[in-house]
């Protein structure tokens, strides 16, 4: 586990403005899906779709996709450890990194979880590196290179979800990585808000916007 302190600290005003923008865009979803036309967002949601490439990397990189305040993975990220653990029976000479601090200050981190399941679905502990500080995917990116950069490692495989995929292969790429896309498609069983199409797209989009503004990718 990586003892480096956060590269920037966490700001309660962007904490709050990002959960209110979080809470609009899933309240906009459940209304798409409420009204019939979540699935009018696929126009929207196909660029933001990347080509899986499975080739065999030297790492294998599995963002977080939330963790409840009970310590308990939610659905996202419980279907891309599987994802990668089930890439890393494939290459197991790969390293894997299992990425994801506390959203908050005081919540739970994601990595411990992550890593717990990845041992259960056959991971081998020792291939296990745990990227416990990032709250977003721009400093997954820049904390994963620097946990690999002792290693050698600039290429890896990125489990995250299909429509995620494409800024997160971004910031990637902007850290210095050469990335390989693994998508995760649609998960089931999360809340109707968060599985609707149209809010996971539009919160891409937005989020791809924001990211530009502040040089993150």
């Amino acid at each position: 586990m990586s003892a480096r302190e956060p590269r920037e600290r966490y700001s309660v005003r962007e904490i709050r403005m990002r959960r209110w923008v979080e809470q609009r865009i899933e309240a906009l979803g459940e209304s798409a899906m409420r009204l019939g036309f979540d699935g009018l967002a696929n126009l929207a949601a196909w660029p933001l779709r990347v080509a899986p490439d499975l080739r065999p990397r030297p790492a294998i990189v599995v963002l977080s996709g939330g963790i409840r305040s009970t310590g308990q993975l939610n659905a996202t990220s419980v279907a891309r450890v599987r994802l990668g653990a089930a890439l890393w029976q494939e290459n197991p000479d790969s390293v894997f990194v299992v990425a994801g601090g506390p959203r908050r200050p005081g919540r739970p981190v994601s990595s411990t979880a992550m890593a717990r399941l990845a041992r259960e679905c056959g991971v081998a502990p020792g291939a296990i590196l745990e990227e416990p500080l990032s709250s977003r995917t721009a400093e997954n990116a820049a904390e994963v290179a620097a946990l690999l950069e002792p290693r050698g490692i600039r290429s890896v495989t990125l489990v995250t979800s299909a429509l995620h995929m494409r800024r997160a292969r971004l910031c990637f790429e902007n850290a210095g990585m050469a990335v390989g896309a693994a998508p995760v498609d649609r998960i089931e069983g999360e809340p109707p808000a968060r599985a609707s199409l149209f809010s996971q797209t539009l919160h891409e989009w937005v989020g791809i916007a924001y990211y530009r503004a502040r040089a993150w990718l």
